[in-house]
């Protein structure tokens, strides 16, 4: 999600104009008309070209003004006003008007000069360019896109991999087709690095696989006293804020602390080197930008019980691909939290909650609904049954209420719903969850 500064885009500007230039064999030498690129939003008012001493110049398709009289350095022929945008185009401005005739050329937007001119300097940039030569696309809000991978992935195909990093559990299931996806897991309050059993569900399929450590004892009842029970901006980011921490260590909080090259992310950038050097086959760096940063929105986060209220809490704040919450998120005492509350920076509609109850909602209402009700996950809640329906689901359906389960086969209540038992009642769901319908 890297975006282009208006500097950037001048100099992609001006180079396309002398590729335009050179290329050009119509038209006499001295003409002053503007460049004849496709019109893009021009820029601001391009300054004037600096008079030049040779006796000829390539000159644009004319559009509107009187050429030139021929190959006097830049003595005749001056820019014809109100030229249409100089070639090139604006930095992806979209409808920007030509700028005020110069000598470079109307428009702004790096006109040819005129007869042995110098090329006019580039007006400013358009305006939020979409995604041309001005600069790449901006980040994604809520429903908006990911931005493709700079390259497939190429995993070699084999049995899979399956190791450890620091007593952090990775693999990858190289048997499988590889769906460039990598999941972190969290498991519940108090535990080590896990996923609660949901994990044996996704080692059926080619996902890149990671259990960070963290910590697990963390929860609202870790706050201060002193924001405890207080409605305030302050009090409702604490425990949202100090969840986050443990995803990047940045400190938002002052009550709680991340070791240096402890947090999730820095275990998980380091997990992925590792994994780099052991397992060259299977294409670990495909998760690192250019300069070696996460690329998150590749990155799926699936928690248990603690593991949800924490990926809840920290996908409020950073953009990953995928959210998938199982018996979870509670509120932790903030019924008012501010990850419930701020636009979320990853899209709501790449979020799933799966919750175990007795009864069918609305009949049941679990809080865990009411919270990513409030924090705008969309559509409704979808009753699941044990035996299997409904069998299909729909891009518009983000939490289900799964009733029953008999404790094994189809676990129900506040456990984990998804394992690799395929006479599991949730395995529709769990398919769906998970992308592999």
């Amino acid at each position: 999600m890297t975006f282009v500064g208006s500097r950037t885009g001048l100099l992609v500007a001006a180079a396309l104009v002398m590729v335009g230039a050179c290329s050009n064999t119509s038209g006499l030498p001295g003409s002053g008309a503007a460049g004849g690129g496709a019109q893009g939003s021009a820029g601001s008012t391009g300054s004037p070209g600096t008079a030049g001493t040779t006796t000829s110049g390539t000159a644009g398709t004319t559009t509107s003004g009187a050429a030139g009289d021929g190959p006097q350095a830049g003595t005749s022929g001056s820019a014809g006003a109100s030229g249409a945008a100089g070639s090139g185009a604006g930095t992806a401005g979209v409808g920007g008007t030509a700028g005020s005739s110069g000598a470079a050329g109307a428009g702004g937007s790096v006109g040819t000069a005129g007869a042995g001119g110098s090329v006019g300097t580039a007006g400013a940039s358009g305006t939020k360019g979409t995604a041309g030569a001005g600069g790449s696309a901006g980040t994604a809000g809520a429903g908006g896109s990911d931005p493709p991978p700079p390259r497939p992935i190429n995993v070699t195909a084999g049995p899979r991999f399956s190791t450890s990093f620091n007593g952090q559990p990775m693999s990858v299931n190289k048997s499988k087709p590889i769906l460039g996806k990598l999941l972190l897991f969290l498991g519940g309050i108090g535990g080590g690095p896990g996923s609660g059993g949901i994990d044996a569900f996704a080692n059926q399929y080619g996902f890149h696989i990671f259990m960070p450590k963290t910590q697990t004892n963390l929860t609202g009842s870790s706050v201060p006293g002193m924001y405890k029970g207080m409605d305030t901006p302050e009090a409702n980011r604490q425990v949202g804020d100090a969840r986050t921490d443990l995803w990047d260590g940045k400190g938002r909080v002052t009550w709680n602390s991340v070791p240096a090259g402890s947090s999730m992310l820095e275990e998980t950038l380091a997990a992925i080197k590792y994994g780099m050097m052991v397992d060259p086959g299977g294409d670990w760096g495909f998760f690192l930008n250019a300069d070696g940063t996460l690329r998150t929105t590749d990155v799926w986060v699936i928690g248990y019980s603690w593991g949800s209220q924490t990926w809840a809490m920290v996908s409020s704040y950073i953009h990953f691909g995928r959210v998938i919450c199982t018996s979870g998120p509670v509120n932790e005492g903030y019924p008012n939290a501010s990850w419930m509350t701020v636009t979320s920076a990853t899209p709501n509609d790449r979020k799933y909650v799966l919750v175990g109850q007795t009864a069918p909602w609305p009949g049941q209402m679990e809080e865990i609904f009411a919270n990513v009700i409030k924090a705008k996950w969309p559509g409704t809640v979808t009753n699941v049954n044990t035996n299997g329906t409904p069998a299909s689901y729909t891009s518009d359906q983000h939490m289900f209420a799964m009733i029953g389960g008999d404790g094994g086969t189809t676990p129900g209540g506040h456990t984990v719903f998804c394992n690799d038992n395929p006479v599991n009642g949730w395995v529709p769901l769990c398919k769906y969850v998970f992308g592999q319908q």
